[in-house]
């Protein structure tokens, strides 16, 4: 019973650490990494199933988050799609955002699509059952929570990390970007990846 407890102390202390090497990286360089995130994936969209892997040849700008939120995820496709914007049309041609929602019970593989649409014409909405969302969100380090809200049309909000995921063109997940990173600072990570 002892080791046990030491064995989930030792993995919880593990993963705050990691969390707080995460911050640290951000802080110092606005761009950070763990070892080992990342990964291919299958989720709905409005036009079939569609998979990490379907990108590669193409830097993929992953988002992940939900429609109804109020501020941070209008804000951080926002800054994607302006960073997006300034890059060439043959260097934004080999860009794809993707938006991922973790609020599958609202958020309809059909209104995904519109929605991403409306921020770049080539930027696709997915979402899936609640087990396939976990595990990416295990895979990228994503981290939410539903939350009720008493005496609200809405029912909830779900609070939840705010990250711009870079993955290169071969599929592998190469930075994160803080929500609040302007435009031309993703630009700037963009091109790494696409010279």
């Amino acid at each position: 019973m002892k080791i046990k407890s030491a064995v989930i102390w030792v993995a919880v202390i593990g993963f705050f650490g990691g969390l707080l090497l995460a911050q640290e990286l951000l802080k110092k360089n606005g761009v950070g990494l763990l070892p080992g995130q990342g990964g291919n994936f299958t989720l709905q969209s409005d036009k079939g199933p569609v998979s990490l892997v379907d990108f590669k040849g193409k830097v993929v700008a992953l988002y992940m988050g939900y429609m109804a939120c109020p501020d941070i995820c209008p804000t951080s496709l926002w800054n994607l799609t302006e960073a997006v914007k300034l890059l060439s049309e043959d260097e934004a041609s080999q860009v794809q955002g993707v938006f991922v929602s973790v609020d599958p019970e609202r958020d309809s593989p059909r209104a995904l699509g519109i929605f991403a649409r409306g921020f770049f014409p080539s930027f696709v909405g997915l979402t899936g059952e609640r087990n396939e969302l976990d595990s990416v969100s295990r895979q990228y380090g994503f981290i939410y929570e539903k939350v009720p809200l008493k005496d609200s049309a809405m029912g909830y909000v779900i609070d939840h990390s705010s990250i711009i995921y870079l993955i290169d063109r071969q599929g592998v997940l190469q930075a994160f970007i803080p929500h609040d990173t302007p435009p031309q600072k993703i630009r700037q990570e963009l091109l790494k990846l696409l010279s």
